[in-house]
């Protein structure tokens, strides 16, 4: 999982005191050349080289803020971009703190947002360039981050954006009402089969070229005997979700009994699908509403009649068991789905 740390980062030590206001102010984590002058910063990260050390962490930090040239920073980071799906939010700022301009990953990454932020902790002016905010239109992509969903096909963004700022609405399939609060931009779609924009857990393929969001509300429970591997673990999962129809980047949590907290195959699982991970007591699950296949064995093993069904109902805050219980040689997995995007 990404870490959410800001890095900061700066190349002079004017710009180095203008970082430390940035990470006061956003929690951030101060990255400097290994200079003489860096000693100065004693909580400050010092790297022998500027590029790899950028290189080491881009992707996995929750931004990047450069207080330095914007010309330094493009060369630093081209080699390092994939898409605007993955990267992460980048901002540059000069070293007298005038402007923060969002350079890359404006929305999905959260750069508009970031330069924001860190605009208003020195008093700068923000610099924001794409075209739907300038227009003061909410992007797809934008209202995706904000959100917490997920884009199943980001190459449809742009079609969809293109519409929103010609002000052709497009049609919307949103089951769960996500944008309901958006209504004014799109047109219910009377189908999922006709939508240019498809917000849902479905696993069914949409239309050609329409723009996929899946909203990050399912959480899966998982029970297994002891010493399962992660590979028997995710191939569980995946039959949860394949029994449901659902799609697996719905996925936000997984969960289990607290038993299983030292279960190497499901932390690693975890780690492989990129989710939290939770461990309830037997106490907890006893006490779960919304249970369908009670097991005898589970209680006589782990004092409770119900692990992967009542952990994930439990993780999903409570929501509404989606799949039950899917039962492998030694694993079992099933699915919930909470009533807000977790």
């Amino acid at each position: 999982m990404r870490d959410r740390t800001v890095k900061i980062w700066a190349v002079t030590e004017k710009g180095a005191h203008l970082g430390q206001r940035l990470c006061a102010a956003l929690d951030g984590e101060l990255c400097l050349p290994d200079k003489p002058w860096a000693s100065g910063f004693s909580s400050a990260r010092t790297v022998s080289s500027l590029g790899e050390g950028i290189a080491s962490g881009f992707h996995g930090a929750g931004g990047h803020v450069f207080v330095m040239a914007t010309g330094i920073v493009v060369r630093l980071i081209a080699s390092l971009l994939k898409s605007k799906a993955q990267d992460p939010a980048v901002v540059v700022m000069d070293e007298a703190g005038r402007f923060a301009v969002s350079l890359v990953s404006g929305h999905i990454g959260g750069a508009n947002r970031l330069a924001q932020e860190a605009a208003a902790a020195v008093g700068a002016v923000p610099v924001i360039t794409t075209a739907t905010d300038t227009h003061g239109i909410a992007s797809v992509d934008g209202v995706v981050s904000e959100r917490g969903l997920v884009v199943e096909n980001p190459p449809a963004i742009k079609a969809v954006n293109m519409a929103l700022l010609e002000k052709r609405k497009p049609l919307l399939w949103d089951p769960m009402g996500i944008y309901a609060d958006m209504a004014d931009l799109y047109v219910p779609a009377g189908e999922r089969a006709e939508a240019d924009v498809v917000v849902d857990c479905s696993s069914d393929p949409a239309k050609e070229g329409a723009l996929v969001i899946r909203p990050r509300r399912v959480t899966v429970g998982v029970g297994c005997n002891r010493g399962t591997d992660v590979e028997e673990i995710l191939e569980g999962v995946e039959k949860a979700f394949q029994a449901g129809g659902i799609s697996p980047l719905c996925l936000k949590a997984m969960a289990s009994i607290d038993v299983k907290a030292d279960e190497e195959g499901i932390l690693k699982a975890a780690e492989r699908l990129g989710v939290s991970l939770s461990f309830y007591t037997k106490d907890q699950l006893s006490g779960t509403d919304g249970v369908v296949t009670p097991s005898a064995a589970a209680l006589k093993h782990v004092g409770t009649v119900s692990v992967c069904e009542a952990a994930a109902i439990q993780s999903a805050r409570m929501g509404s068991l989606v799949v039950p219980k899917v039962k492998g040689k030694n694993v079992t997995a099933a699915l919930a789905m909470a009533s807000s995007t977790l």
